[in-house]
């Protein structure tokens, strides 16, 4: 706006531009607030700023691939908010100037969903640190079986030994036992490693910590596991979630399937996978129950090949451990 154009503006319409100008700047200031998401994560964890400082440094030496990707995504968001704002406090001027101009609202819608569906990438993909997780085989008869993982990311531990193109071969037995090529038995196969997972966190359960076990027990049974495989996964996972006042637990299909892939030879008849995604809270959270008996099949049929795993969800801090 020129001197001219100032000269002619009535001190209402200055006023008017001031109060708007200032409203605006305050929007942008908690746009920028609301991206790092800490005081949010706070309030709704009900966590200390001490507690969340750990927690955060943590993370960030943990999981420095985090770090840039929260930062880059908070970055970038922002750098959209900027030119959005404009736009509006353009509208804004020309509106109360009596000279609407329909470009700057143009300009904000394209900047807001530029900006939210960048947001809605990004966050959605988080990197998993998958700790133990175990394959079980059970053949109808004694079958050589080749095991190959497809991870959306990489292996940071395998026991036995894992070949990066052929994968796991082993000699394995109708009660699970599994053999390899030098004559050592295992009770299952077991990797770690680090996976981009996008979770599914619409449809679950809030469990009080001292419910836990019974929740797990009717679970696993219904999402095929048998009893010695539900007591492998209860008794790594108890001990992290019997005391928490609640717990919010789901169980991924898809999004697990996506990131973690499983190509076993020969082909087994039945196939199930238990990917538990968990979180603490100090507050009953209300969400959607999961139907879990649709998730795997309900009878066990010729070969089958089990998978069972889990992951502590931090939330807000875009880290998660699992177990599979």
């Amino acid at each position: 706006m020129n001197n001219t154009e100032n000269l002619e503006l009535s001190s209402s319409e200055k006023r008017k531009i001031k109060i708007w100008k200032t409203v605006i700047i305050i929007h942008g200031i908690l746009c920028f607030l609301l991206v790092y998401l800490s005081l949010i994560q706070m309030i709704i964890m009900q966590i200390t700023p001490w507690e969340f400082c750990i927690e955060l440094v943590r993370d960030i030496i943990a999981y420095p691939r985090n770090l840039v990707m929260f930062a880059s995504a908070s970055l970038v968001f922002n750098l959209f908010t900027i030119p959005r704002l404009l736009a509006l406090y353009s509208y804004i001027k020309s509106k109360i100037m009596g000279k609407i101009k329909l470009l700057p609202v143009l300009l904000y819608v394209v900047f807001l969903l530029c900006g939210c569906a960048l947001l809605w990438y990004l966050f959605g993909i988080y990197l998993s640190r998958a700790r133990k997780p175990v394959i079980y085989l059970y053949p109808e008869t004694k079958t050589e079986v080749s095991v190959k993982l497809g991870l959306d990311g990489k292996l940071t531990a395998v026991y036995p030994k894992y070949d990066a193109e052929e994968g796991w071969t082993v000699m394995a037995e109708p009660d699970g036992t599994l053999t390899d090529r030098k004559g050592r038995q295992y009770s299952y196969l077991y990797w770690e490693g680090d996976i981009n997972i996008r979770p599914d966190l619409s449809r679950g359960f809030c469990v009080k910590g001292e419910d836990t076990v019974e929740f797990l027990e009717n679970s696993l049974k219904q999402l095929g596991l048998t009893d010695k495989e539900a007591d492998d996964f209860i008794t790594y996972w108890l001990p992290q979630m019997q005391d928490n006042k609640y717990n919010v637990i789901t169980f991924q299909t898809t999004a697990y399937e996506e990131a973690a892939s499983l190509h076993v030879s020969p082909k087994p008849d039945t196939v199930i996978r238990v990917y538990m995604l968990w979180y603490p809270s100090k507050v009953k959270v209300n969400i959607r129950p999961q139907e879990l008996e649709n998730i795997n099949p309900s009878v066990r049929k010729g070969f089958t090949v089990v998978e069972w795993g889990g992951e502590e969800f931090k939330k807000g801090h875009l880290r998660l451990e699992s177990m599979a």
